[in-house]
């Protein structure tokens, strides 16, 4: 009988906050400082943008789901290659675009926090970029007061498990660095 195969387990760290909020500034300096301290490290894109680019539009409520697969499947596709990954944003974040726009909490699907070892909040006070798929400082302003107010209602923000990154990407990043928990 052949022993078992012994598997080594992705670690996922994933971003959370609203639009503009340098979540893929810091994925990328993130995954950077990573594969520079030796891990074999990706970062996962934001397959809403992808699908917003290939289709000419925002997506409507009843593609919300494949906009959440789609994410998904870039990061279990991901997992395969790389030991480390930083997912930019975490998967739920369409669930709170969804409630957002549609009005419906449909597709905050709490599991999906739950894919993820280690978990970070963007916060707002990273200047505004202003990108045609962006619909502004107010929506911003909005998206981060209510992705806190889900995450308190959690408690996972309230136990400290989803820390507010503030201030410079370098000084988000050191933060994050120091936070990291990768054995």
């Amino acid at each position: 009988m052949d022993p078992p195969i012994q598997v080594a387990k992705t670690h996922r760290l994933a971003l959370l906050g609203a639009e503009s909020s340098g979540k893929t500034t810091l994925a990328m300096e993130l995954t950077k400082a990573l594969r520079d301290l030796g891990y074999n490290a990706g970062m996962v894109p934001e397959y809403l943008r992808i699908w917003c680019i290939e289709n000419g539009r925002t997506p409507d409520f009843t593609e919300q789901e494949a906009i959440i697969e789609g994410q998904l499947a870039l990061e279990d596709a991901a997992a395969t290659q790389f030991a480390v990954l930083v997912c930019d944003p975490a998967a739920i974040t369409t669930g709170f675009y969804s409630l957002e726009y549609f009005g419906s909490d449909l597709h905050l699907e709490w599991d999906l926090l739950e894919r993820y070892d280690q978990l970070f909040l963007c916060d707002i006070d990273f200047p505004w970029r202003t990108d045609p798929l962006r619909d502004g400082e107010i929506v911003r302003t909005h998206m981060h007061a209510l992705i806190v107010d889900y995450l308190t209602e959690s408690a996972e923000m309230l136990a400290g498990n989803i820390p507010l990154l503030s201030g410079s990407t370098s000084e988000r990043l050191a933060v994050a660095l120091a936070l990291l928990n990768l054995d």
